[in-house]
């Protein structure tokens, strides 16, 4: 019979305790990745939420800037048409649900005062100098609603000038 070293019989012993130590350090390793893969999921979703919100109030955003612009147009009317009263109505863009305003802040026209006047001459460019003008202004205002509770309110103070002929 071959007789067994004793510096391999002390070595043993120690071997089996070291395989329960990696099984300890692969448990270990394992929770935590675990732990940082639901991390990253978890902020992965949440980034996704934030993101889908922002693009649905960027929607509501344009929608409210279309109505604005159809308010835009109505005060160009409301301004040719003195007779007709101010409007407001809630109107549909696409899927979502505009409240529009369109008021007329001053009812008769107000005379511009020198300063406005030569700027008024500036801007109607060169052989168009008014010596005297006017103007009006109106208050449009819109409230757009989204699907999901999202809402945006927008408002101009328009001013048309009247030049004189």
């Amino acid at each position: 019979m071959n007789k067994i070293p004793k510096y391999l019989n002390s070595e043993i012993p120690k071997i089996k305790a070291k395989k329960g130590i990696a099984m300890l350090v692969a448990l270990g390793t394992m929770i935590l990745i675990l732990i940082i893969a639901s991390l990253s999921i978890y902020i992965i979703t949440r980034g996704l939420k934030v993101t889908a919100g922002q693009t649905r109030y960027e929607t509501v955003y344009e929608a409210g800037v279309a109505s604005l612009e159809i308010g835009l147009a109505r005060a160009v009317y409301l301004n040719q048409n003195l007779q007709l009263p101010d409007t407001s109505e809630v109107i549909q863009v696409g899927s979502y649900e505009c409240s529009l305003h369109v008021e007329r802040t001053s009812a008769t026209a107000i005379t511009l005062s020198g300063t406005a006047l030569k700027f008024a001459r500036a801007i109607s460019g060169p052989g168009s100098t008014p010596s005297t003008g006017s103007y009006r202004t109106y208050y449009i205002s819109t409230r757009a609603k989204g699907k999901a509770g999202e809402q945006v309110m927008l408002e101009v103070l328009q001013r048309y000038t009247i030049l004189a002929q």
